[in-house]
């Protein structure tokens, strides 16, 4: 999943010299499948605490090749089309199918884990899930571009290949029965429980605040360095890459090994993430490149902890929590989107809400633990 999602960027800018969609156009197919997830990652977590993640993790994989088969045969035609509405459908469907279907990895992927693990191992096998992901979106960007040196089309030839490897080294695994509930009313299977509202606060504000960076991260470069827009480019590339591998550092060196308690991640996690954003008002490129790294460590301590402690207050629909995280993730996102068209004109303004949205996470741990 995580090199479907950086190699499909990184394919980006050659489809477009090929011709056909125009790069708004496949921002546009792109967002349709992450706006998709909101429903369908809470739906896909009830059914894996029902059903078991086996088959959640199948469908996903699946439903992945199928979208990247249709992408690639909506991208081809476009490009030797005169009309390109039915091709841009058909796009528009294959993102819709990878949205329905790929919303339910992560949180069946975290519920199998921890089935696996116990319990008593709920950080280390939900750290787990995070750390593939990691590697994915770091080796998905070098692996996209090995590939395209053979063609403008076979990081998506790729991108339909690699889940159909997986789906058959995940149908050999064995399955997990889940755990068949109908006592909830309808409508309580779609809201999310209150015990975990302000987990998905968190969830909520930590992202909204790391996409707000990253869309000011090209206005910040541009007002610290005379660079042109190419060299500019190069040095999002670089700091990415960095925010990349810092979290991924953390991630093994500190959440795996337990180096923490769950409290002592959220707070050192909030505080650095205070500290991280306020760092971006220095304007300087050192500023910069620390601020990056401390906040790639801070969300790596924090996704974690109160994802392990959300699931914690329903010990027995770990895959629903796991849904509605990410269904929080995902409209963080979106808010940044939001966010990102009322304060982009008015720097400093990003950063400030920035570090307003990390306060609100600090604070929100902070009343927690003096309530308990």
């Amino acid at each position: 999943m995580g090199i479907g999602q950086n190699g499909l960027l990184v394919s980006l800018p050659l489809l477009v010299a090929q011709g056909g969609f125009s790069l708004s156009t496949w921002a546009v197919i792109i967002a349709v499948g992450s706006v998709l997830f909101l429903p369908a990652a809470p739906f896909w977590g009830r059914i894996s605490d029902q059903y078991g993640p086996k088959f959640v993790v199948l469908q996903a994989l699946i439903g992945m090749a199928i979208s990247f088969v249709l992408l690639l045969i909506a991208t081809l035609g476009a490009q030797n089309s005169l009309n390109q509405w039915p091709w841009l459908a058909l796009a528009l469907m294959a993102r819709v199918v990878y949205g329905l279907t790929v919303a339910g990895m992560v949180p069946a992927n975290q519920h199998w884990a921890v089935l696996l693990a116990g319990e008593a191992r709920r950080m280390q096998a939900i750290t787990s899930i995070s750390i593939g992901l990691s590697l994915g979106r770091l080796a998905g960007p070098l692996i996209a571009s090995a590939v395209l040196i053979v063609s403008p089309y076979a990081s998506l030839v790729l991108m339909l290949l690699l889940p159909l490897i997986a789906t058959l080294v995940i149908s050999l695994m064995p399955h997990r029965e889940g755990q068949k509930d109908t006592s909830s009313s309808p409508v309580s299977q779609w809201l999310a429980p209150k015990s975990i509202w302000p987990y998905m606060g968190y969830g909520l504000a930590v992202c909204a605040a790391i996409a707000l960076l990253q869309y000011n991260l090209t206005p910040i470069l541009h007002t610290i360095t005379e660079w042109s827009a190419s060299k500019v480019s190069q040095m999002m590339s670089y700091l990415l890459t960095l925010s990349g591998i810092a979290t991924l550092t953390v991630q093994v060196l500190v959440v795996k090994k337990q180096r923490l308690s769950i409290d002592h991640m959220l707070g050192v996690g909030a505080i650095s993430l205070v500290a991280g954003y306020s760092l971006l008002l220095l304007p300087t490129l050192g500023a910069l490149i620390v601020a990056m790294l401390v906040i790639s460590g801070a969300c790596a301590l924090l996704i974690p902890a109160y994802t392990s402690q959300a699931m914690q207050r329903l010990d027995n629909e770990p895959g629903k929590v796991s849904g509605y995280i990410a269904m929080a993730h995902t409209l963080g996102y979106g808010f940044a989107s939001l966010l990102a068209t009322l304060t982009l004109n008015y720097p400093p303004l990003p950063i400030i809400t920035c570090v307003s949205l990390a306060t609100m996470v600090l604070l929100g741990i902070l009343n927690a633990a003096y309530k308990q």
